[in-house]
């Protein structure tokens, strides 16, 4: 077993490349490191192109990734090149899923879509796609200025759900023709619109969540066909995007 153990060795510094999202998202590859993170991949069915671990790791490496020869490094370089603050001497480089040309269905006519437009949060983006996972939601939809799905914040956030479910990158007028063309009820949060939980939602159906501090562009709640809002008790005058979307969610996953 070789193990390298200089900082400067190419295939280290070509794995320091990958630790940079903007990098690995050029090459069409994620960089996942930590124990939880890179078993939840593999529990998914992901197959990694390379494995990375760290001199006291390499039965790990035969227990979860058998048949790939790992890449080893001695503790101070895995260290060293480490994105945690308590490296757990586990990586894997996957490639990253291609984003369906075509919107998810899953054909019953009880389809349920989350539509983010330009939400910023890698927490908010995580916990959103891990709530549309926990409530068996069809997809959740990103508009092209909302942050990257596959963020290492983001996939944390997700606990494994980012592999569950269909993330699909598309713009509001390509989310209005395909909801409009197929009788798909849009919905939009807003002051001035009913109460959740009025029973007036009916299924297929996409809810539209906006950017944190902003909320849903104009545009977007103008082409949106029914106005909800979530009746709030209390003295707060909004709700986080992730704790809308989910409260919206939930209500909408009882008439799956």
């Amino acid at each position: 077993m070789q193990v390298i153990t200089s900082k400067d060795n190419p295939n280290v510094k070509r794995i320091v490349k990958l630790t940079r999202r903007d990098q690995a998202k050029k090459e069409g590859l994620i960089y996942l490191e930590g124990t939880r993170l890179c078993e939840e991949a593999l529990s998914s069915g992901l197959t990694p192109v390379e494995v990375i671990v760290s001199e006291s790791r390499t039965g790990w490496a035969a227990t979860f990734t058998p048949g790939i020869e790992p890449l080893v490094l001695s503790e101070n370089v895995f260290t060293k090149i480490s994105q945690t603050v308590n490296p757990q001497g586990v990586a894997i480089v996957i490639k990253e899923p291609e984003s369906a040309d075509d919107f998810p269905s899953k054909g019953d006519g009880k389809d349920v879509y989350v539509v983010l437009e330009n939400t910023q949060d890698p927490g908010n983006l995580g916990t959103i796609i891990r709530m549309a996972d926990a409530f068996g939601l069809t997809a959740v939809i990103v508009s092209p200025t909302t942050c990257d799905p596959y963020n290492d914040k983001v996939i944390r956030a997700t606990m494994g759900s980012i592999w569950h479910i269909p993330v699909v990158r598309k713009t509001m007028d390509e989310c209005f023709a395909f909801f409009n063309g197929n009788g798909i009820e849009t919905v939009a949060t807003h002051l001035k619109g009913n109460d959740l939980g009025s029973g007036d939602l009916k299924l297929p159906c996409a809810y539209f969540i906006g950017n944190e501090g902003d909320g849903l562009t104009d545009a977007t709640t103008g082409k949106c066909g029914k106005l909800i809002r979530i009746p709030m008790k209390g003295r707060a005058e909004s709700l986080n995007a992730a704790v809308a979307a989910s409260v919206i969610g939930y209500e909408l996953s009882k008439l799956i």
